[in-house]
């Protein structure tokens, strides 16, 4: 074994043991989301793959639907990291009604040797959202978890190594407070994690948020 690759290997092996300290469980399923350089590509509305399944539903999911450009440590993005909150529903294959509505959340950010993950909330607990200022809608994440990205990047200048981390939870809603919700007028979040809780006020939810979550369910549940 060379310098080199003795050297890759310890910042694996750092690597792994942070993404254990910060990820907890980890979860190998999510769709992917189409992010771009400088944020989130556009929202889009796809039905997922079940030529190979015999499931009694069938199911549609919204994509790229970011929350807010603020992140978890209080800075902005300037990419396609953040937290995500795609709206789905299940429809019964036989009658096309539908079985359950949901939303599927997604933390897109990295983890370093040298800087940790400071954008990471751990595994998914729970979300809470106040809509027009008054009304409570809180839902607890199920299948909450973490995963680490396929591919490793080395810094020869700061002897560091990083990988892109995804957290994710998906939360079931009934259909009443899915219409509220993507109905809102204006809207605060706040997600809670196992490491950390974010909170996002009216003023920093995205442009987009709201639009496109009255689009899924005029499109899909409506």
């Amino acid at each position: 074994m060379t310098l080199r690759s003795h050297h890759h290997m310890r910042m694996l092996g750092k690597l792994v043991g942070v993404g254990i300290l910060f990820a907890g469980s980890m979860a190998l399923t999510a769709p992917a989301s189409a992010q771009g350089l400088f944020g989130p590509g556009k929202f889009k509305i796809e039905q997922t793959d079940d030529r190979f399944s015999d499931a009694p539903t069938i199911t549609f999911m919204g994509l790229n639907n970011r929350i807010s450009k603020k992140s978890p440590a209080g800075g902005i993005y300037i990419n396609g990291q953040g937290l995500y909150l795609e709206p789905l529903v299940m429809r019964n294959r036989a009658d096309g009604k539908i079985a359950r509505v949901g939303l599927f959340f997604h933390n897109e950010t990295e983890i370093d040797t040298t800087y940790g993950s400071p954008n990471s909330i751990g595994t998914p607990q729970n979300i809470v959202f106040i809509i027009d200022g008054s009304k409570h809608v809180s839902a607890s994440f199920v299948q909450g978890g973490a995963a680490f990205g396929d591919g490793i990047q080395y810094n020869s200048m700061s002897r560091s190594a990083s990988s892109s981390l995804r957290e994710t939870g998906l939360a079931y809603v009934s259909v009443e407070d899915m219409d509220t919700i993507a109905h809102a007028r204006s809207i605060a979040i706040q997600v809670q994690g196992s490491r950390r809780v974010v909170t996002f006020d009216e003023r920093d939810i995205a442009k987009t948020f709201l639009a496109n979550l009255a689009a899924f369910y005029a499109d899909k549940v409506a």
